[in-house]
């Protein structure tokens, strides 16, 4: 009986030791994952685009002027936000697979407008297409100082997560957070507004799923809710509220 215990005992230790081996090497192994990822090298730029030098082109042509500017990627692209906002005074300054570096690149069609307020989403394309984490934040940071050299109030919205149906979420989530964290303590410093969209959109560092149909872009409830986070600055900031 005792022998027979023992054989027991020793098969449990075997398979507790097994799975903190495991653990520790998937622990181990994340870690690395993630530092590579963070000190991975530059191999997408911003005119790799097909559709850039297109949309900048067009944006140039426009001569409307706006109290506030939308700029970013594909997820503010695809929303008419006069129409969402029920306003009259936004420009929609979104371009499809764009990352920080050609918004960055852009900024001039922002400035023509002239706007009082420009309102910042941008860095997962960076995270998807591989751009080094440094060069991101430092994009994102120079928009946001032209903006105030130019006498516009950048609004930094937080980069959303991506949902279980994005292919990578599982990788490329782990960096959100952190440009987010990021992102909020630079603009903590600088005395810039941070509109923390994921807190409302997102659940457990990830999109909630009610919010997206492809795991990445908004659908109509997702934009419904960001909209409603905006209009709530509006009325918290009450002097973003002036037509």
């Amino acid at each position: 009986m005792m022998k027979k215990w023992l054989i027991i005992s020793n098969i449990i230790l075997l398979a507790v030791v097994t799975i903190l081996l495991i653990r520790g090497n998937y622990k181990g192994r994340t870690e690395k994952f993630l530092q590579n990822k963070l000190e991975m090298k530059d191999t997408y730029s911003y005119d790799m685009n097909p559709i850039y030098k297109r949309e900048t082109e067009k944006f140039m042509l426009y001569d409307k002027q706006a109290d506030k500017v939308m700029l970013g990627n594909s997820i503010t692209e695809q929303a008419d936000w006069n129409e969402l906002l029920k306003r009259n005074d936004v420009i929609n300054r979104g371009i499809s697979g764009d990352i920080t570096e050609g918004m960055l690149m852009r900024l001039s069609s922002v400035l023509k407008a002239k706007p009082k307020y420009c309102f910042f989403m941008g860095g997962i394309n960076d995270i998807t297409r591989r751009v080094s984490y440094d060069k991101t934040l430092k994009n994102i940071k120079k928009i946001a100082e032209e903006l105030k050299a130019n006498g516009i109030t950048p609004v930094i919205q937080s980069v959303l997560y991506t949902e279980i149906r994005f292919d990578g979420y599982e990788y490329n989530n782990p960096i959100v957070t952190i440009l987010n964290e990021d992102l909020k303590k630079y603009c903590a410093e600088k005395e810039i507004i941070f509109l923390d969209l994921n807190e409302y959109l997102s659940a457990n560092s990830m999109l909630k799923s009610e919010y997206s149909d492809d795991g990445l872009h908004l659908n109509s409830s997702g934009y419904a809710a960001w909209a409603r986070i905006l209009e709530e600055l509006f009325i918290k900031c009450k002097f973003m509220s002036e037509d």
